[in-house]
């Protein structure tokens, strides 16, 4: 192994460590949107500054987050990661022979945001039951049904083979006997 492969692959391994030290420490915030010492050291390092307490307060009223960071400001710490590896590899995109692994490192700091967002909101969010959606939804009023009483329906329906009838034709489209 050269110098240049071995510096891909201690470049790979920070961008992982520092994207596992993000994600931790986010998670170990006991309060929704709090704060603690290990936060606190990744804002400090990332320069996030903390989001003012009224939009803090909005965020987790709208998402329900239970405890840990705010989502946006762990974004913010990975997305500095990701821009860091990014201008690493930058400097080295001039060198041959090295292009198919310096590639595989650009489209993996790429998508290391989105995979450790996801990781991030895995931990602390609560885990939802194959139901919870369905439930959910009912409980709220759907925009699609009328809330108020519903006028009868009457469906036409052919009396050989049940088919509706669905035109003003006199006779039924899958059977071929007359409606009547």
């Amino acid at each position: 192994m050269d110098a240049t492969e071995g510096y891909l692959n201690q470049l790979e391994t920070w961008m992982r460590e520092r994207t596992t030290l993000i994600v931790d420490a986010g998670a170990s915030v006991e309060t929704a949107g709090g704060d603690n010492d290990r936060w606190r050291a990744v804002r400090e390092e990332y320069g996030i500054a903390r989001t003012p307490q009224a939009d803090r307060e909005l965020i987790l009223k709208a998402n329900e987050q239970p405890r840990g960071a705010l989502v946006a400001e762990i974004q913010v710490a990975l997305e500095a990661v990701a821009r860091e590896v990014l201008r690493n590899l930058k400097k080295l995109a001039s060198l041959d022979g090295y292009d198919g692994k310096i590639d595989r490192l650009r489209a993996q700091a790429e998508r290391n945001t989105e995979e450790a967002l996801r990781n991030y909101r895995q931990k602390v969010f609560p885990k939802r039951g194959m139901f919870a959606f369905a439930k959910e939804a009912a409980q709220k009023p759907s925009p699609v049904m009328p809330t108020g009483p519903v006028s009868d329906v009457i469906v036409h329906t052919c009396r050989f083979c049940g088919a509706p009838r669905t035109s003003s034709e006199l006779k039924c489209q899958f059977c071929g006997e007359k409606f009547g």
